[in-house]
């Protein structure tokens, strides 16, 4: 999550006074600093299959998108089957995949569907989250040219007289 503050003291107040605790969950936050290559990113997956429903299963699930931080609550206690809440310390250089493969304990492969909650933009050019490829500075912009052809000989026609006396 992100959040705004009008003033800096209101935000070092926060983050001063913290980890938090939100309904039973730790919040711990951090200051976003420009050219962060890893945040953590909340997921949802689904189809996962049922054996891997543990903590130690999500946890091994969920490494094939980064480092896995926690669940939600209802995720933990299995009360919402259909998929899992996960939050995974991602990188920049990350895929951000909308599906991966998992191997099973039988060795066969499923497929697990990924949903972001929040997807960051994620600059493909220095790997970083605060600014997309079409804001970098690394990026060399060509200014667009135009070409007039104009003069003795340039292609134009003289210009005509449109008033009248």
């Amino acid at each position: 999550f992100l959040f705004k503050f009008d003033n800096s003291t209101s935000c070092d107040l926060v983050l001063r006074n913290g980890p938090w605790e939100v309904w039973g969950t730790y919040l711990a936050l951090k200051r976003w600093e420009e050219g962060m290559s890893n945040i953590p990113v909340w997921v949802k997956l689904a189809n996962v299959p049922s054996e891997l429903w543990t903590r130690p299963g999500l946890s091994y699930v969920a490494s094939a998108l980064g480092v896995p931080l926690c669940m939600d609550a209802a995720t933990s206690a299995s009360n919402r089957l259909s998929f899992a809440r996960v939050c995974v310390h991602m990188k920049a250089s990350s895929r951000f995949p909308n599906s991966f493969k998992v191997r099973r304990r039988n060795g066969i492969l499923s497929d697990v569907m990924v949903q972001y909650v929040w997807k960051p933009s994620v600059c493909s050019v220095c790997r970083v989250f605060d600014h997309s490829s079409k804001q970098c500075h690394l990026v060399e912009r060509k200014e667009p040219t135009v070409q007039v052809n104009g003069g003795p000989g340039g292609g134009l026609d003289p210009p005509e007289q449109i008033f009248s006396r």
